[in-house]
């Protein structure tokens, strides 16, 4: 999931499906591609667990600025990542990419409405790879026909699959149908986790 999250923001940043999609059809649109370089650019990360913190870790290597919200963490814990731990307001406002990290629940469904994208910064990428129901599809596709956001990559959908979702034709979108965490080592390392914990118990 972190390296689809981080596959996701590059193919933003450097309009990887756009470029790929214009050569298919023998189109050479070079000069109204320019992209835009991770480097030197603020990342915020809603939700700071196992997956946050390996996003985190990624990001860095490209030398992005990491903030995080996450109520459960505490600034100690973020801090020994090299992560700056901020209030929900200053993350939208500051972050040049959002990538969300939470599960599903009453209190985190809609967390990103209206009024969230709206405090994001103009021109910000925001990305999902956790779960469908903590965005407003039509809040997301009005910020972005709107030209507010710069993008958004989506793996998970508020319906799977998205059938009539108002971000299939948004522009600036790059969508992916729930593959974050399907690899073969992923699936592997799974079965693995579920043999050797039947294992403990029998023993």
């Amino acid at each position: 999931v972190a390296e689809h999250t981080i596959g996701l923001m590059l193919a933003l940043a450097r309009h990887i499906p756009r470029a790929h999609a214009a050569l298919s059809e023998g189109k050479w649109i070079k000069s109204v591609l320019e992209g835009l370089q991770l480097s030197g650019k603020v990342l915020g990360i809603v939700g700071l667990g196992h997956i946050g913190m390996e996003v985190a870790r990624r990001a860095q290597a490209f030398d992005m600025h990491v903030i995080a919200y996450d109520p459960a963490i505490t600034p100690e814990r973020a801090a020994q990542a090299d992560v700056d731990a901020l209030s929900w307001e200053e993350l939208l406002c500051r972050s040049d990419f959002i990538t969300l990290h939470l599960p599903l629940t009453p209190q985190t469904r809609g967390i990103i409405g209206r009024a969230e994208l709206q405090a994001m910064k103009r021109g910000a990428y925001l990305i999902n790879c956790a779960r469908g129901g903590l965005i407003d599809e039509s809040a997301l596709a009005e910020a972005l026909n709107a030209g507010h956001l710069a993008g958004a990559a989506l793996d998970v959908f508020e319906n799977e699959p998205p059938v009539g979702s108002p971000v299939l034709s948004c522009p600036r979108v790059v969508l992916t149908p729930h593959l974050a965490a399907s690899t073969a080592d992923a699936q592997r390392a799974a079965a693995l986790d579920v043999a050797e914990q039947i294992v403990d118990v029998l023993a």
